[in-house]
């Protein structure tokens, strides 16, 4: 699973990346303004970062007993909310195969606990 989601982030592939989702993939949490349910929510929100320009490379990736740790050097570009480079942690919770939960973390060491790592 970790050389599906590296060859999805590095071919900017969002057809690759979507088929690694489960039907009920989640990301954030309820009260989150900007969570996604489902595949096409998330799909969405990826595309519409990619339409703006915002571009990330990964820094780690690595599997531990309760999901999967990517790292992340995220550019956003000039005129968004957000600028310049910053480093966010996402775990992927893995059920059958297939990504059932996202979940955002800015520090290393809080994603690193999450993922059992």
């Amino acid at each position: 699973m970790e050389e599906q989601i590296r060859d999805a982030f590095v071919n900017h592939d969002l057809s690759a990346f979507e088929s690694l989702l489960a039907d009920n993939v989640r990301w954030g949490d309820d009260d989150n303004p900007r969570r996604c349910r489902g595949p096409s929510e998330v799909m969405a929100n990826f595309s519409r970062m990619m339409s703006a320009g915002v571009d990330a490379d990964i820094t780690e990736l690595s599997s531990g007993t309760r999901g999967i740790l990517c790292g992340l050097r995220v550019r956003w570009p000039e005129g968004m909310e957000r600028r310049g480079d910053v480093d966010l942690y996402q775990v992927y919770r893995i059920v059958d195969g297939r990504i059932t939960e996202i979940q955002r973390f800015n520090d290393i060491e809080s994603a690193r606990e999450s993922a059992g790592i």
